[in-house]
């Protein structure tokens, strides 16, 4: 666990994504271990003529920067314990890797034997990116089979078979380093923890997440989804797709003729019913237009479902775009293969769901904050 009893800590943890960089700051005192969450801040990224990684990969570091020096300033000499950073789909590449082993006479797994095999799984991570200017900073057993039994600790117990499930994330050295030192020119040698969206939204639904069932997590985020698609409990692959809310809030802003948040607004009025009946009806004009394209995105997630064998799959829809409810209906085809029909479940989550794991609970801005509550949920799992 984090936080020791008796002490008073503050952790900042950022959601650093490709339309903003919001940080979250929190408390954990000695009398209740549940983290009292304290302010939500955001910095929306420049715009530009060219939005590749790269200018995404500056502008979030500058926008990370200027967060930082106010978290600095509103914290009036108080040092964050934890700053916790999470990254965006398109600023890491992650995998599962499985490695096994069997032992002609059966042997007592030993601590060491645990990690040589998460060491031979980083190594075929790290072999098949072709590249050496990355640093893992993700390393978390999923699943762990003992002659054939899931088990959490196999440390000590006598075995001639011993398979392990393992993720691994790993960013660019130069990105990495950027954020640890806008960190470090604060106050030198804070821990900095980095994560990914989908291992801390795979630890804080674990267990929702049942073994017998095949899951997809849908994180709807500004201008990506990551769809990460489980079996056996076990996140295997993370998918990216080109579509995310700040494609209907364009759209709507261009058809009303308004700015960004004021088409927040108006979607949020019509997902809450609301809107009077012209406006509702434009709106719903606008969402059967961009409705049609997800559904055609979404046909990747369908086909790669297909190929993996899935059924009876669980669905979980998270994130800013999940307070569209047409968006989760529009991604269940009517006449999908009865393989991945057979007892689909779609379930949406929102942020309140978990307000009783917090002391204090206050802040977040909807569904889109979703990764900010599973960074500070998932620290102390």
């Amino acid at each position: 666990m984090f936080f020791k009893k008796q002490e008073k800590k503050t952790g900042v943890v950022f959601d650093v994504g490709t339309a903003s960089v919001s940080a979250t700051i929190f408390e954990i005192d000695g009398t209740d271990q549940r983290p009292s969450v304290k302010k939500t801040l955001r910095k929306f990224h420049k715009t530009a003529v060219t939005r590749d990684t790269s200018h995404l990969s500056r502008s979030a570091v500058g926008q990370f920067s200027e967060l930082v020096r106010e978290i600095d300033a509103l914290l009036k000499g108080v040092v964050p314990t934890y700053y916790v950073v999470g990254l965006s789909s398109i600023f890491y590449l992650g995998k599962t890797e499985t490695i096994s082993k069997k032992w002609e006479t059966p042997k007592t797994i030993a601590a060491s034997d645990i990690e040589s095999f998460i060491e031979e799984g980083k190594q075929a991570f790290l072999s098949g990116l072709d590249r050496a200017d990355v640093t893992v900073f993700e390393t978390l057993p999923m699943g762990i089979l003992l002659n054939g039994y899931a088990v959490e600790t196999p440390a000590g117990k006598h075995a001639s078979e011993l398979e392990l499930s393992i993720h691994y994330a790993a960013t660019s050295r130069e990105l990495y380093d950027a954020f640890v030192s806008v960190i470090w020119s604060m106050h030198r040698g804070t821990e900095v923890r980095f994560s990914t969206f989908p291992i801390a939204s795979w630890l804080v639904l674990k267990e929702m997440l049942h073994s017998d069932r095949s899951g997809i997590l849908v994180d709807i985020g500004s201008e990506l989804t990551e769809v990460a698609f489980l079996k056996n409990g076990i996140i295997e692959s993370i998918t990216s797709l080109p579509f995310g809310i700040m494609n209907i809030l364009f759209r709507i802003a261009e058809s009303e003729r308004v700015d960004l948040e004021n088409a927040l607004s108006l979607l949020k009025g019509y997902t809450g019913g609301v809107l009077e009946a012209g406006a509702a009806e434009r709106i719903r004009g606008v969402l059967k237009k961009e409705l049609h394209s997800w559904q055609e995105i979404f046909e990747r997630v369908w086909q790669k479902a297909s190929q993996e064998s899935m059924s009876n799959i669980t669905m979980f829809f998270l994130g800013g775009g999940s307070l569209v409810s047409d968006l989760k209906n529009a991604v269940i085809p009517p006449l999908l293969h009865p393989d991945l029909a057979r007892n689909l479940t779609a379930t949406v989550i929102a942020p309140e769901a978990f307000r009783d794991k917090f002391k204090e609970y206050c802040c977040f801005d909807g569904p889109g904050d979703f990764g900010l509550l599973s960074l500070i949920v998932s620290l102390r799992l």
